[in-house]
């Protein structure tokens, strides 16, 4: 697939590049981000380049996954994604730099995500299905989904690693068919 951008009233949603290298790196140090996100420990600005160079012209291409750099007035504010695509469904994943949480930029973004996700091919990828996980406790990305309208479907006990270490993993879904409104969650109500 070739890669495209997609926009929001506020933000303009962009696949990575070489110039993002040094704002994913630096995004990539914060603890939080750490704790909550797959990635490697120490992150080094080598990992930063590989990931806005060679892995994201991969994935695209390979239709694995669409990754897009979230900017806010022209800043990196975070990267959300559609990833292990196949088969008709995918994962959302997403974080945000700390100086742009909790201003509803992350659902603004996620939510232009979903609208592509779900829109037929060839305006959108015509998904039946997005599901949505976070390890236990990752309580501001369960409201973020919550708010787009993920239906909490559970805990796996010990269902996730995170650099060798097992954790619980909170798992949601959401249907194309379903209404995006925002419902009830046990771990959040």
């Amino acid at each position: 697939m070739e890669k495209l951008s997609l926009a929001t009233a506020n933000l303009e949603l962009v696949p990575p590049a070489p110039d993002d290298a040094e704002a994913v790196f630096a995004a990539c140090q914060d603890p939080e981000i750490q704790n909550w996100v797959p990635i490697p420990v120490p992150y080094l600005r080598e990992h930063a380049l590989e990931y806005v160079t060679s892995h994201t012209d991969t994935t695209w291409a390979e239709g694995t996954e669409n990754t897009w750099t979230i900017r806010s007035a022209g800043a990196l504010a975070g990267v959300v994604g559609l990833y292990r695509i196949a088969n008709g469904s995918a994962d959302l994943g997403y974080w945000m730099a700390s100086d742009f949480r909790g201003r509803g930029l992350l659902t603004e973004a996620c939510n232009a995500v979903l609208d592509f996700a779900f829109a037929p091919v060839p305006e959108g990828l015509g998904l039946a299905r997005v599901g949505w996980n976070a390890y236990a406790g990752n309580l501001g990305s369960a409201r973020v989904a919550q708010k787009l309208g993920f239906r909490f479907e559970g805990t796996a006990r010990l269902g996730a690693a995170l650099r060798g270490q097992l954790r619980d993993d909170w798992a949601a879904g959401l249907l194309a068919s379903d209404d995006r409104a925002p419902g009830p969650w046990a771990i959040l109500d």
